[in-house]
């Protein structure tokens, strides 16, 4: 009989500690949503918008410190601070060109008759379609000009 109370007693307490432990458990899980903390999803499978936006959920405006410091956004994307909030923004492709004489003009006969404006260095992509034959220069009257970073075909002036 002695042996029993005890088992009794033991199991009482060991049902009080998971009733304890469940409820804590519970209280915590309640206020977490309360406290506004977002679930923690992997940022890399997001899109644009919503990896931009998370970093918002997560970090909010920091004041005096680096509003990014706790935001990792998606490959080419970077975090930028914006009215003190963390947004992830994709990454503008570098420039090709600074001047117009980074630039050239070269004829195309791939498919057509096409003047293309390239950086100095590169060249036209292998023609996959056939070449055509002109009967005048395609690149006739045209120069190249460097444009917000990039070659593009102008009339010549």
């Amino acid at each position: 009989m002695m042996l029993q109370k005890t088992m009794l007693r033991s199991m009482k307490a060991d049902l009080l500690s998971l009733v304890a432990a469940t409820s804590a458990t519970a209280a915590l899980a309640g206020l977490l949503p309360a406290c506004g903390a977002p679930p923690a999803d992997d940022l890399d499978h997001a899109e644009e918008g919503y990896v931009s936006e998370r970093a918002d959920a997560i970090v909010g405006v920091v004041k005096g410190r680096d509003a990014c410091a706790a935001v990792r956004c998606k490959e080419g994307f970077l975090c930028e601070e914006q009215d003190g909030s963390p947004a992830c923004v994709a990454v503008p492709p570098p420039p090709v060109c600074q001047t117009d004489d980074d630039c050239i003009v070269v004829e195309n006969y791939c498919g057509g008759c096409n003047c293309n404006a390239l950086p100095l260095g590169e060249s036209l992509p292998k023609c996959l379609e056939g070449e055509v034959a002109c009967l005048v220069s395609p690149c006739l009257g045209l120069r190249a000009s460097c444009q917000a970073g990039a070659c593009v075909v102008a009339n010549e002036l």
